[in-house]
């Protein structure tokens, strides 16, 4: 499989440069002009966590947590492109986050357009998450998916729920339908032409990295390297198809992906080492600034804590500079191998947005979070009530 794999992109490869070449010698071709944007988000407000519990973001228990706080979050992006005389285009994007964290660069890739479809470079999420169609939100900050409100809600160290980077008992990116695939990694990623409202994606990730949880969620990104095969996740495939199309003033979006590791050497000596099947199926449907959506995830990790589901619904409304939505998610997964119960996590959100001018939007939320730990012991459960509100900048 390797060997076709090595053989088909090194044809590629041959073919992009032999058509760049050629257009070099057509005509002189514009250097690449880089751009700025990004966004930049302040919030305030409350969250109601219960005292005397464990939980994952402190490290630590809190005998008596403070139910009010100032967040932001923001980012800064890098990016340019050029179209080459043969119509090809290139480009690259680069992520700063604009506040501190552990992966200081989001994603940084190069991308190659053309008719024969898209081809990415680098530190980028999968396909069947790019691709993804399922619960629709009001911007990303606080939709249904990677919702910051669980930065306000805070999960229990004991509790393990079904997050983006898919790293043992999931962190910062909260629980979701949405595929994890390791984002950010090094990888190759190619999407076909859309025809008839139908396209498809596939990503190569050599080297997954790391050992916590089944998948590491940041030894590779925006890094080169190598792993241990007999130590590391490592040769993952991800794939998935989708469809969007409007009939008639009918939006209809769908979409089915699906991630495979394979095994790491020494499976039969450490427990959830074995393979791992992530997938995800997803649709939405849209009318007169009305959408409905739902996805399901599940986690197939063999012999694994984290095995497990995600599913959501949800709907939102757009009118003139006014943006509505209102979602439910919850996952069941399987925390400690040895109970035959599984941890619990649930969450419903209402959340809005007034667009004030050009990349100035006032948002807020109001949400209850609740996360239930297999065991039933008192100082590994939370549950509480947040509300927010601030101001997004784009740009």
């Amino acid at each position: 499989m390797q060997y076709k794999l090595l053989a088909t992109t090194a044809l590629v490869a041959a073919g992009l440069w032999a058509s760049t070449e050629a257009a070099f010698a057509q005509a002189k071709v514009a250097p690449i002009s880089v751009v700025v944007g990004g966004y930049h988000e302040q919030t305030f407000g409350y969250g109601g966590n219960k005292s005397g519990r464990t939980y994952a973001f402190l490290g630590a228990t809190a005998s008596k947590i403070n139910k009010m706080s100032q967040m932001s979050d923001s980012e800064i992006w890098f990016g340019g492109r050029t179209t080459l005389a043969n119509g090809i285009t290139v480009g690259f994007d680069v992520q700063l986050e604009a506040n501190t964290a552990g992966d200081q660069i989001d994603e940084s890739y190069l991308f190659i357009d053309g008719a024969f479809g898209r081809l990415v470079i680098g530190s980028e999420n999968t396909a069947d998450y790019i691709m993804n169609y399922s619960i629709p939100g009001v911007g990303k900050a606080y939709g249904a998916q990677e919702s910051s409100a669980q930065s306000w809600i805070l999960r229990p160290t004991a509790v393990t729920f079904l997050d983006t980077m898919q790293s043992g008992k999931g962190h910062g990116g909260g629980g979701n339908v949405l595929p994890g695939g390791g984002n950010d990694q090094q990888r190759v990623t190619y999407y076909t032409p859309r025809f008839w409202g139908f396209g498809a994606g596939v990503s190569y990730t050599p080297n997954v990295g790391g050992s916590t949880g089944f998948v590491s969620g940041g030894s590779f990104e925006d890094n080169n390297g190598f792993v241990d095969k007999a130590a590391n996740r490592h040769n993952a495939f991800s794939g998935s198809v989708n469809f969007t199309n409007n009939f008639s003033g009918v939006q209809v979006n769908a979409s089915a992906g699906i991630t495979w590791y394979p095994k790491i050497t020494n499976a039969a000596t450490a427990p959830n080492n074995d393979r791992v099947v992530d997938w995800s199926v997803g649709g939405q449907l849209g009318y007169m600034g009305f959408m409905v959506g739902a996805g399901y995830r599940n986690l197939d990790v063999k012999n694994g804590a984290e095995d497990g589901y995600n599913w959501g619904v949800g709907a939102s409304y757009v009118t003139g500079p006014f943006a509505v939505g209102l979602s439910y998610m919850t996952s069941n997964v399987e925390g400690t191998t040895t109970n035959s119960k599984n941890d619990k996590f649930h969450q419903i959100l209402l959340s809005g947005a007034y667009t004030m001018g050009p990349g100035v939007d006032l948002i807020g939320a109001l949400f209850h979070i609740s996360f239930k730990d297999e065991g039933g012991a008192t100082a590994n459960k939370n549950s509480g009530v947040g509300a927010i509100t601030g101001v997004r900048l784009s740009f």
